[in-house]
């Protein structure tokens, strides 16, 4: 009795995502395994998880096992953390899918930015360890960077968010500088992103 008075349980913002995602699953994953010409798909969920933050963003990509893979990413945003943690503790299981927050760590990529596009070989890397804030503090040195400053640097993070994994570029990494570097240099004592992932286990998570 008095059922039609009771109000419709109202959904949570991430509930909202995850509907939305459940329901549209199969046109991602049309649009990973075409020629990537109609990005409807992916713009319409990344409107979708701006809903529950304006912060976060959606990768999404399929592994060698041919499963599905769907990155929550705060594109490098400490701010965006929470909002991180939030969706994606909140996922449901989803068939043929992996949800993954922040990007993983990856020992090699290649990376194509706006037409550049360089090896990770190009950076070399002087760290400094802050031991009281639990960080290391990196001048990157980008070969030939003068050539366009902006897109170098954005082809670094890149780099350094994948490499490192992106949780790692955004709480262990404190200050960062950027050096140019002329072809054929080096840099005495330069360690690489690898090498760097390294370090921040050792001196950081004390990893044996």
């Amino acid at each position: 009795m008095f059922d039609f008075l009771r109000k419709k349980k109202q959904l949570t913002k991430e509930e909202k995502f995850w509907n939305y995602f459940t329901k549209n699953k199969k046109s991602l994953e049309e649009f990973i395994n075409s020629d990537l010409s109609d990005y409807t798909a992916y713009n319409n969920l990344t409107d979708e998880i701006h809903e529950f933050s304006e912060l976060l963003f959606p990768e999404i990509t399929q592994n060698n096992d041919g499963k599905y893979v769907l990155i929550i990413t705060p594109d490098g945003k400490p701010s965006g953390i929470p909002h991180t943690e939030k969706l994606y503790n909140s996922k449901p299981e989803i068939e043929n899918w992996i949800v993954e927050k922040f990007r993983q760590p990856k020992d090699e990529l290649k990376f194509k930015y706006d037409g550049l596009e360089y090896p990770s070989s190009d950076i070399e890397i002087l760290p400094e360890l802050d031991s009281e804030n639990e960080k290391i503090n990196i001048r990157v040195f980008i070969r030939n960077m003068d050539l366009d400053k902006d897109k170098y640097q954005t082809m670094a993070w890149l780099y350094l968010d994948n490499i490192l994994g992106e949780f790692n570029s955004i709480t262990k990494i404190g200050y960062v500088d950027f050096f140019h570097l002329d072809e054929e240099k080096t840099v005495k004592d330069g360690i690489s992103i690898l090498e760097l992932r390294k370090l921040i286990d050792k001196e950081i998570y004390k990893v044996k």
